[in-house]
């Protein structure tokens, strides 16, 4: 056997460098140690046996877990469809039956419920009639005649008016709006002013017309005019 095999050789090679290392110590001087005696082989690490291969009656492979996918539900299409086909013949029929109709049932009385009737609505009494609004004074139509003698002067105004002057070589002054007079016979002078007024002269020496929109018309003689402000007609007719 090698001395490495023999225990007790092995314990006196660990005991040697400890006895010579007290005995340099004892005389003074350090000895250099020896090196380190070589420790035991490193063990290997544990291994598991290795599984025992298919076939054994002794082994069992493990065990997977199979997710299933859910199959379409092929049976609620034919359901859908007779569930609607069933709701559209009960609709036709409930619209026919509701239609046809002719009066409106009292539910668990049988009988037909009566329309009430609307009022009639009272009539409107009857407005008093609007009395008549009584002429004005200088306004509107008249038939009077006025007469101008020598020297005299008339003068009309107002609105809307129609007048007969028979004039003696008088003076005529018409004013106002709208209105028609007539002068029979001979004047001295005739003037107009206003607006829209229309005058027929017979004959007169001199014919003025100021304002606005004047019509004079004379029918004989050879009067001295003049006018004045806008669209006023001084002509012989």
């Amino acid at each position: 056997m090698e001395p490495t095999g023999d225990p007790e050789a092995r314990i006196r090679d660990l005991e040697r460098p400890l006895a010579e290392q007290a005995g340099a110590t004892e005389m003074g001087a350090t000895a250099p140690l020896p090196p380190p005696p070589y420790g035991a082989p490193p063990t290997a690490p544990y291994q598991a046996p290795p599984y025992p291969q298919y076939g054994s009656p002794y082994y069992a492979p493990p065990q997977q877990v199979v997710h299933k996918r859910g199959q379409p539900a092929l049976w609620l299409i034919p359901l859908v469809v007779g569930v609607a086909v069933v709701a559209g013949i009960v609709g036709v029929v409930i619209y026919f039956v509701v239609g046809t109709s002719p009066t409106t049932g009292v539910s668990g009385g049988g009988g037909s419920v009566a329309v009430p009737t609307m009022p009639a609505m009272p009539s409107m009494p009857a407005m008093p009639s609007i009395p008549s609004i009584p002429s004005i004074p200088g306004v509107g139509p008249t038939d009077e005649v006025l007469t101008v003698e020598a020297g005299g002067s008339l003068s009309i105004g107002g609105v809307g008016k129609k007048q007969t002057v028979i004039c003696n070589q008088g003076t005529v002054s018409i004013s106002g709006m709208n209105n028609t007079i007539e002068v029979q016979g001979s004047c001295a002078a005739v003037t107009v002013s206003g607006m829209d007024n229309t005058l027929t002269v017979e004959s007169a020496g001199t014919i003025g017309a100021s304002g606005f929109d004047n019509r004079v018309t004379y029918r004989s003689g050879d009067p001295q005019t003049s006018q004045s402000g806008t669209g006023n007609v001084i002509e012989r007719g």
